[in-house]
């Protein structure tokens, strides 16, 4: 068999006839193979599809997740970042606090320092004062003796000049007796002469000491009066001492039993900017200078305990140190209950809270 007619059949006994029929079977068994390969690639391909549709869908929730992790994570973001920013102006609101608790601790220590040198000061005016009243006590003493000494005196003084006046109007008598002698008895006119002069030197020397008794009771009455005006003039500024000595014993400053107002102050591009409330939790108020004014002078009228005003400063204020001092003394000169002197202080002398007016000097 030639090359041209295909392979050689090497099996034996086969005819020809034979080798022509044999033909369809070989290529339905090749379809079929080519057909299960086909079945098996289309099985392959169905479960590598399965496969990727589970990764898809697990992929899919993966996303859902990350998606949903990110909007919760986004929402605890913002959460964080409003408490970080709460915390923030908390940590302004603490710094200014601090820098004003600062300011007024330096403050005190310098009040503290000059009023305990003041306090020196007035220990030592109160300890002459009580020297000089211990003294004016024992001149006052000694005046009243004197006073009682000089009443005697004048007692005396006056029955001298009750004495004397009834001399005088018994020597007026004799002396009349002693004209109508002279006119009866002419004789004797030497001797009349002798008693009229006797009687006239008498008259002389009473009334010499009816005049000194009478400059030596007014004496005695002035200096009695003096000597009262002047225990009356420093009892007077010994009370004045004592209120003053006494104010500086004044309780510090502090919001209790005061009505509260706070007063944010800041400036923004160069302009003013005030914020105010009477209830930190229902927050801040823009008003200008003049509302704030009006506002404060109304709540001043109707508090009659007197207003606690708080001026805080954010920590951007734009503020100059002097122009803060300024504002914040403005107000409290105004308005807050420590700088006024009508609103009652329980903790001061005095039953409503005012220091006590020292008694004027008697006149």
């Amino acid at each position: 068999m030639s090359s041209e007619q295909g392979f050689i059949d090497l099996r034996l006994n086969v005819q020809e006839g034979h080798n022509q029929e044999s033909f369809w079977p070989s290529f339905t068994d090749i379809m079929t193979v080519v057909v299960m390969i086909f079945m098996i690639a289309m099985v392959v391909l169905l479960l590598r599809n399965i496969e990727l549709v589970n990764q898809l869908r697990s992929t899919m929730t993966a996303e859902r997740e990350a998606m949903e992790l990110a909007r919760s994570t986004g929402e605890e973001k913002e959460h964080i970042s409003l408490r970080l920013m709460a915390a923030e102006n908390e940590l302004s609101i603490r710094r200014m606090q601090q820098r004003e608790l600062d300011e007024a601790n330096r403050e005190q220590k310098r009040l503290i320092i000059s009023q305990t040198d003041l306090i020196a000061r007035l220990k030592l005016e109160t300890d002459t004062l009580t020297r000089s009243k211990e003294q004016l006590s024992s001149e006052n003493s000694s005046l009243s003796q004197r006073l009682e000494r000089a009443n005697e005196r004048v007692q005396s003084l006056q029955q001298d000049q009750q004495n004397l006046q009834q001399d005088l109007s018994s020597t007026r008598q004799q002396l009349e007796s002693s004209k109508r002698q002279l006119a009866s008895m002419a004789h004797d006119v030497t001797s009349l002469q002798q008693l009229q002069e006797t009687t006239r030197a008498q008259y002389d020397s009473l009334q010499q000491r009816l005049e000194q008794s009478t400059a030596e009771l007014q004496q005695a009455k002035t200096a009695m009066h003096n000597s009262g005006f002047k225990l009356n003039s420093l009892q007077g500024e010994y009370d004045k001492l004592k209120v003053e000595y006494d104010k500086l014993f004044r309780p510090a400053r502090s919001p209790e039993g005061r009505y509260l107002v706070i007063v944010r102050y800041s400036k923004a591009n160069g302009n003013p900017q005030i914020e105010y409330t009477t209830d930190p939790l229902s927050g801040y108020e823009t008003i200008s200078r003049e509302e704030l004014e009006q506002r404060l002078s109304r709540l001043k009228a109707e508090k009659p305990n007197g207003l606690y005003i708080k001026v805080v400063f954010p920590e951007n204020s734009g503020l100059a140190y002097n122009e803060a001092w300024k504002f914040t003394s403005e107000l409290h000169a105004r308005y807050d209950y420590y700088s006024q002197p009508d609103v009652p202080d329980p903790d001061l002398p005095g039953s409503n809270g005012k220091p006590e007016k020292p008694v004027p000097p008697a006149q």
